[in-house]
């Protein structure tokens, strides 16, 4: 007697809750069969089988019938694990206590019997074939998944955590449409993927699930996807925050990406550094480039829109960017003279500049920046003298130029003056080149002090016999001198400025040609105080900011045109005379020594000449010199160079 049709359905479900029937395991996807050759159970309860059955043929009537898309039955109901199942010459029909009955056909069918039916990955159908909303193409959900299909892409299965994400995103009709491949083994990497029409869904156990689309998606495929670089990813593509770009971040880096700049990966301690400066939406802005290995120099770096970090394992990751950027590249970046930065750009102690501390060898290296100079770098002995004076807060103020070459050494030039390095000697020399309002209009006969200090002057202008011996004297006893050269002295014995300033010595500006200055066009004063300085810094000195007029001669203007040239008129206190001979044996070392103490005060500038008289040919100031030297140590004196004039 045939029961009624909910009867036979109480009776199939009392037997599924009481282990009756087989539950739907997830297996690996099983070879392409018919639809006839799915395992099958052994024998069901009567029951069972009818409940089935007539859940199948109502559900084959609701369709249509044999007027349906589905065609006549193939055959019989027949048995399958936890359920039964219907062929139709165009697809199937598949019941289970807990799903009911649902058709699959053409290719979703095709792609479902791949994976084993009901006894594989997907389970039992939870629908019919439906169109999806939104997207032309058509779906079956199951037990266990989904298997998607349009014209363009085919039928593919989505599962699991992918699933889930993938529905979050609206499904085929949201931001990845329809599916490319079914879930995926990542090779060389413990998770799973699926690839869809516009992006990937990576999942890992440690991860999740997480999207991946777009120039993002390129630029981690060509890193080597989750077996690359930067492993699975941890969030979907997000919009970056105060930017108007686009971000990925992954278990080992992020991929950022703006409509500028592309798509670019950043990892690591550079990521770290450029995360602290706010990302994209700080100061560096999007990346330009992935993290590259620096050319020439072991270490790493990305450029951004408004920068670049570098790192190297000594020295960490540390931005660099804006005018001092320019210049670091402009000296060869990491592999120039300036090595990876120690430092991100950092506001100098005065409240002006800014700065980065780099790596260079010799007592390390810098670049400066203020809105008055620009950017130039300071580095090794040079760095160091101009650190001890006190960086941009000393009397140098910043640096005006970067380090150059010069005769016998290396130069730089800051706001008031240079730091010079003499290689024969090592010697760092400090000029200061600022004029104090004091010594404007004046031509100065002592340095303004109290304290009881001489300063040394030698004038060299005919020839250098005495210079040998003064210089010997000066570096036996410790004392400096100033040396005042013409430019025509200089020419001829061309070798002895840098005996001058290799000893210590201070070295000033005596005119080109040792002309009467008050006898002068302005034009021609600018001339020979001009070509006179051209010459000595040919030479590797410096002579600013100290002139001395020849024969003393000078007047209001003169000392003017020698102000306007950057220099302060220096004329003394006492003239040795030593210049002048012995007079036909009438005058000796004595005279020099005499005059000098006589005249002894704090202060004193005492002129002495460093040539032979050329009639009779002696040195008296040279001869004088230790008896000058010691006399004045006995009186209590010390001595020092100009640059005590100038404060």
């Amino acid at each position: 007697m045939r029961r009624s049709r909910p009867t036979v359905i109480g009776m199939a479900l009392a037997l599924a809750l009481g282990g009756g029937l087989g539950g739907t395991a997830l297996v690996p996807a099983a070879a392409a069969v018919p639809a006839v050759a799915v395992q099958r159970s052994g024998p069901a309860s009567m029951a069972v089988q009818q409940a089935g059955d007539d859940a199948i043929v109502q559900h084959y009537e609701q369709l249509g019938g044999s007027a349906s898309f589905l065609g006549t039955p193939v055959g019989s109901a027949y048995d399958i694990a936890g359920g039964r199942a219907q062929d139709y010459t165009a697809g199937t029909i598949y019941w289970s206590p807990a799903t009911g009955a649902h058709e699959v056909h053409g290719a979703i069918r095709g792609r479902y019997l791949a994976f084993g039916g009901p006894a594989g990955l997907l389970g039992f159908p939870l629908t019919d074939e439906t169109a999806t909303p939104g997207a032309a193409g058509r779906y079956n959900d199951f037990a266990a998944g989904s298997i998607y299909w349009s014209p363009a892409t085919g039928a593919h299965e989505v599962h699991g955590a992918i699933r889930g994400r993938y529905l979050a995103f609206g499904g085929p009709a949201g931001l990845l449409g329809f599916p490319l491949t079914d879930e995926t083994a990542t090779p060389g990497a413990a998770g799973r993927y699926n690839d869809f029409a516009a992006g990937s869904i990576y999942w890992s156990p440690a991860t999740g699930a997480h999207e991946v689309h777009g120039a993002i998606r390129g630029r981690y495929l060509a890193f080597g996807g989750p077996a690359g670089l930067l492993g699975f990813p941890l969030t979907d593509e997000t919009a970056t925050p105060g930017a108007a770009g686009r971000y990925n971040d992954f278990a080992a880096g992020s991929i950022y990406w703006s409509p500028a700049t592309g798509a670019h990966e950043v990892h690591g301690a550079i990521r770290g550094r450029y995360l602290a400066f706010g990302g994209p939406a700080g100061l560096l802005g999007f990346p330009l480039t992935d993290e590259t290995a620096a050319p020439g120099a072991a270490g790493r770096y990305n450029d951004f829109a408004a920068g670049s970090i570098y790192w190297s394992p000594a020295t960490g990751a540390h931005e660099v960017h804006g005018a001092i950027r320019g210049r670091y590249l402009e000296l060869g970046g990491p592999a120039g003279v300036l090595g990876f930065p120690l430092t991100d750009e950092t506001g100098t102690p005065d409240g002006v500049g800014r700065y980065n501390h780099f790596s260079g060898s010799n007592a390390g290296s810098s670049i400066y920046w203020s809105p008055a100079t620009g950017a130039h770098e300071v580095y090794g002995a040079i760095r160091a003298q101009w650190a001890a004076l006190g960086w941009e807060r000393s009397r140098l103020g910043y640096p005006t130029s970067g380090e150059y070459g010069i005769t016998g050494g290396r130069r730089n030039d800051f706001q008031h003056g240079s730091i010079l390095w003499h290689s024969a000697s090592g010697r760092i020399e400090v000029i200061y080149t600022s004029i104090p309002p004091a010594l404007l209009g004046v031509d100065l006969e002592r340095i303004p002090t109290a304290q009881k200090v001489v300063a040394l002057t030698f004038d060299a202008g005919a020839n250098d016999a005495g210079l040998r011996s003064i210089l010997a004297t000066l570096a036996a006893n410790g004392v400096p001198g100033t040396f005042f050269l013409t430019g025509d002295w200089v020419n001829q014995f061309p070798s002895d400025p840098a005996l001058i300033y290799n000893a210590g010595h201070r070295i000033g500006n005596h005119s080109m040609t040792h002309p009467d200055f008050t006898a002068l066009t302005d034009a021609q004063i600018t001339a020979e105080i001009s070509s006179a300085q051209r010459t000595i810094e040919a030479a590797g000195g410096d002579p600013l900011p100290f002139f001395r007029f020849p024969f003393g001669a000078r007047d209001s203007r003169t000392i003017a045109d020698a102000n306007a040239a950057g220099y302060a008129a220096i004329r003394w206190t006492v003239d040795t005379l030593g210049w002048q001979g012995t007079m036909n044996g009438t005058r000796g070392p004595g005279f020099v020594v005499q005059r000098i103490m006589a005249s002894a005060q704090p202060g004193e500038i005492v002129l002495m000449h460093l040539g032979s008289n050329p009639d009779d040919g002696s040195t008296l100031d040279a001869a004088a010199l230790p008896q000058v030297i010691s006399q004045l140590r006995a009186a209590g004196y010390g001595f020092v160079t100009l640059d005590a004039a100038l404060g």
